[in-house]
């Protein structure tokens, strides 16, 4: 059932359980409450697709376009993400547990009281994103670029910021105790009430351009 062209169609609740759907075109689709646990989507285009509710969790979405899609309460639990571009695209609520999304493409996006915990987005382009009230406790995020994030009130214990990019980063009330920051950008960071209790800061260039050392 590869490279399938199901673009700007109405399966609302559809069944694509573990189903193979490499390249396929799902291009502003309703896809609400779809089902496509374990599913191959990789390559898949789902550019401004309604996936509201949806769940995604297991599925491999390497590579896959999801531009300006809505992704609201989705379940994307355990799903590989590497390479794929989700710019703009509304995450609000939803669960990105143990996600793999290196390398990933999320500039602007709206990751609003996600949970992103225990996942890697070493590498990833989340410049301009909104990730306030999100749970990213023990993430990877080496060398991630988060320039200009939103992160307030965001937990992120133990995440691994290593090399990242929070260059004019809101971290406003963010809980960062443990987590590494060693040659972190931070330059023009807002840092009111974070939470650095145990955290690893060596290298780091802090919000007024002076190295911790």
């Amino acid at each position: 059932m590869t490279n399938l062209n199901l673009s700007n169609q109405k399966l609302r609740g559809a069944n694509f359980n573990s189903a193979d759907l490499e390249r396929s075109n799902f291009k502003g689709s309703d896809l609400r409450g779809a089902d496509f646990s374990g599913a191959n989507l990789r390559g898949a285009d789902m550019s401004n697709a309604r996936l509201n509710n949806a769940k995604l969790g297991k599925a491999n979405l390497s590579r896959a376009i999801l531009v300006r899609s809505n992704l609201t309460g989705a379940d994307l639990s355990s799903a590989v993400l590497k390479d794929s571009d989700l710019g703009e695209t509304i995450l609000i609520d939803c669960d990105l547990f143990r996600v793999d999304a290196r390398g990933s493409y999320l500039p602007n996006a709206n990751i609003l009281n996600a949970n992103l915990s225990d996942a890697d987005f070493s590498g990833a382009d989340l410049s301009y994103s909104n990730l306030s009230d999100s749970d990213l406790s023990f993430a990877r995020l080496v060398r991630a670029d988060l320039s200009g994030a939103g992160l307030l009130d965001t937990k992120m214990t133990d995440a691994d910021l290593a090399g990242a990019n929070l260059r004019d980063a809101d971290l406003t009330r963010a809980n960062l105790s443990y987590a590494n920051l060693q040659n972190a950008n931070l330059r023009g960071a807002v840092l009111k009430r974070v939470n650095f209790t145990g955290a690893l800061l060596q290298g780091a260039i802090m919000p007024d351009g002076t190295l911790h050392s």
